[in-house]
Order: structure tokens, then C-alpha cells, then sequence
């Protein structure tokens, strides 16, 4: 079968959703992810998924080479489906976990540039690295710096949000606070010196944002997050944004999906009041239940689920009629498929021990849609 050619990239990024043609993509790369640093920027950032399984004073939490493979095979496998649908794909430049990164305040282990979403929002016509959660995460954009550069060359803006200190006692715990979350574990036995005066600072990830055209939602869940959202609204004035409530303590890319102009994947209708009025007469496609098992991992030893249960809705849509789901979710694409969606199905199969879906591994650098007004003023 000849495989359609990927349309030309000749003028930079240019993506203002994330359902209109995808044109251009980014998937990262998961060489060397044999462990997590578990310090305690990486406790809160992942705190109500992994607390539960965390053993007392672990920091170093090695995951077993099969399942790394595995999960290097599955993202391969992502990159061949969206070549073979006609989408030009890039991956960073090289792999990095084997390193340790540092500053005056901290030493971490270098997280590889996998959920490459995270530290990256394409707004329009514009590259803007964001400010990190995690330590491990700061120098993480360096493996995408070759693809931003020849962006930039041709003609793309390019920016970056002040770089965080992400000392001792910058990041907020206000979201676990408003629910009663009890946190004071996950800073037990903090390293990290404190930067005297900085206080809490902006901290902010890419897969926080929803793009629709003009519109952009933001979660803002605690100070970090309002300072990043400030800093947006001011820097792209031209665009509307969406304040949302903290409906998460970060991502929401497993919680609402935009699928096309009037309909969404919506984790629960609980969120539905949450979201912008005007997106609140879209039709919403409820996930149904998942009937596939876990992955047994009695064998490795090894089970700390960075991901939600919800991790299969993180889909990614290559146009209005097409989104790629993870084929271990049969109830899912049996829904999208009554609903006229062309399904692609893509294994991956440790979804939920890598902290990312389809869409959390891609940034999607050339759509075809542009600033389209979805929402009313």
C-alpha cells in the first residue's frame, strides 16, 4: 500500500486546536525511562496517582527493562500509524535519562522527552516552552531545540516562560489543601534548599491548555498555575482565554477532549458545569468502562501508576473524523466508530506507568484550522 505523502512544512507551526488536520506532530521518545526520581517535585506533581504505592523513603524507583522496550515498541508503533495516515513526524533529537541535571538548589534525575505535550504549547503560529512541575523536566525541551530552531527559521515566534527555581517551597499545595489531601509526605526528607523571598513561582505545563481557535481553556488549580495564566493572557492578548476552576491538580487532556466543533470526550458529567458556559451545549461522549485487565506486573515487582485510570480518553484526533485510540480500549472505539469516526487503534500497553496517553506523547506543530471563533463571545 503507498502511504500518502506528508504535505510540505515551509512556514513554521501552525496549529490552533487540536482536531482540524494534523498536518505536522512531534512524538517523543522513551529510550532509557528505567527509573523514576521520586523526589519532591515529582511526588506532587503525580501525588493522587502514586501516594497510594510509594514505598517509605524510595527515591530511586527502577522500572524493569522489558516494560521499558515494551513501551518504546508502543511508541514506535504510534509514529509508524501516524506516518502511514500522512502525518509528517518528528522525534527529538536524542534520548536523556541516564544523566543527572542540577542547579544550586537541587540535583535530579533527567526525565527522557516522552510526554513531549508537557513542556510545550503551540499557540497559533507561536512555540512557547513552558515552566515545568518536575526537576527532572527543566532541560528537557533541549531535545526539541533542532525542530524549534528550524521553526523559528521559518518564520515561527518563539518563546519561553520564566524558567522556575522549583526550590524548596516554591510549588503550591493549595489543590490538595481544598480537598482535605493531607501532602506533607511527599516533602519528607526534601533536599532541595529554599530561595530566601521567592515564594511560590509560575509553574505551568502545556496539557494544562484546550485550544479552540481563538479560545484557549486553562486549568488553573492553585498560585503556580494563575501566575502562568496571567502571564499568557497578557503575553497573547489577542487570544480569549478560559480560567477553569482547577478541575484537576494539573492536565485536563484526560478529562475533556475536543473531538470537532460541538462535541467532546468528557470524563464525567460532573466536569460539564466547570467548563466555559458556551461549551456547555456541546454534545459529550462519556467514555464507557474499560473490560480489559490491567497489565499483571506481579512478575517485575513494579507497579507505580503515574497515569489515572482515565488514560486511555487521552486521544489524539489527526482530523474531525479520525482520532488514534489506544486498541486496548475495545469499548471506546466501538462508541467512536457508531459515532461515523474513522478509529485508528495503536497498542500501549502501560499506559498508566509512564504518566501519558497518544495525545500526551505528541505536539502538534502544523494543524490546518486557524483562529476560528468555536465558542461564543
Amino acid at each position: 500500500m503507498t502511504r500518502p505523502r506528508p504535505a510540505p512544512s515551509a512556514a513554521g507551526v501552525h496549529s490552533f486546536d487540536d482536531f482540524t488536520r494534523l498536518r505536522e506532530v512531534v512524538v517523543g521518545r522513551a529510550d532509557h525511562y528505567t527509573e523514576h526520581d521520586a523526589d519532591s517535585s515529582w511526588r506532587l506533581f503525580y501525588y493522587e496517582n502514586v501516594a497510594p504505592h510509594l514505598p517509605d523513603g524510595q527515591r530511586q524507583l527502577t522500572i524493569p527493562q522489558q516494560i521499558v522496550d515494551e513501551l518504546i515498541e508502543d511508541v514506535t508503533g504510534f509514529a509508524d500509524a501516524l506516518a502511514g495516515c500522512g502525518v509528517r513526524v518528528l522525534r527529538p533529537s536524542a534520548p536523556g535519562k541516564d544523566v543527572q541535571v542540577s542547579s544550586p538548589w537541587w540535583s535530579s534525575g533527567a526525565m527522557p522527552p516522552l510526554n513531549v505535550r508537557d513542556n510545550a504549547v503551540i499557540l497559533g503560529e507561536t512555540i512557547v516552552e513552558t515552566a515545568p512541575h518536575i526537576r527532572g523536566r527543566i532541560f528537557e525541551n533541549d531535545h526539541l531545540k533542532p525542530h524549534f530552531t528550524r521553526y523559528f527559521e521559518q518564520g515561527s515566534n518563539w518563546l519561553a516562560m520564566p524558567r522556575p527555581a522549583l526550590a524548596a517551597h516554591s510549588l503550591d499545595t493549595a489543590y490538595f489543601e481544598r480537598k482535605g489531601i493531607d501532602v506533607t509526605a511527599a516533602t519528607a526528607g526534601e533536599h532541595a534548599l529554599p530561595i530566601e523571598g521567592l515564594g511560590l513561582e509560575m509553574v505551568f505545563d502545556g496539557a494544562q491548555c484546550v485550544r479552540l481557535g481563538r479560545d484557549v481553556l486553562v486549568n488553573v488549580a492553585n498560585h503556580n498555575h494563575l501566575l502562568a495564566y496571567q502571564w499568557l493572557a497578557r503575553t497573547f492578548p489577542q487570544l480569549r482565554w478560559h480560567r477553569l476552576p482547577g478541575i484537576a491538580d494539573n492536565h485536563v487532556d484526560s478529562i475533556v477532549v475536543p473531538l470537532r466543533p460541538g462535541l467532546m470526550l468528557l470524563r464525567d458529567p460532573q466536569y460539564l458545569d466547570l467548563l466555559p458556559e458556551a461549551m456547555r451545549t456541546w454534545e459529550a461522549i462519556y467514555p464507557p468502562p474499560s473490560t480489559v485487565p490491567e497489565p499483571d506486573y506481579d512478575e517485575f515487582g513494579f507497579v507505580v501508576p503515574t497515569a489515572s485510570r482515565y488514560i486511555d480518553i487521552n486521544v489524539l484526533s489527526i482530523d474531525e473524523n479520525t482520532v488514534v485510540v489506544n486498541s486496548l480500549y475495545p469499548e471506546l472505539i466501538k462508541v467512536l466508530e457508531q459515532r461515523g469516526f474513522t478509529v485508528v487503534p495503536v497498542q500501549h500497553r502501560h499506559r498508566r506507568l509512564f504518566g501519558g496517553g497518544h495525545h500526551c506523547f505528541t505536539l502538534d506543530t502544523i494543524r490546518d484550522g486557524g483562529p476560528e471563533e468555536y465558542l461564543a463571545a
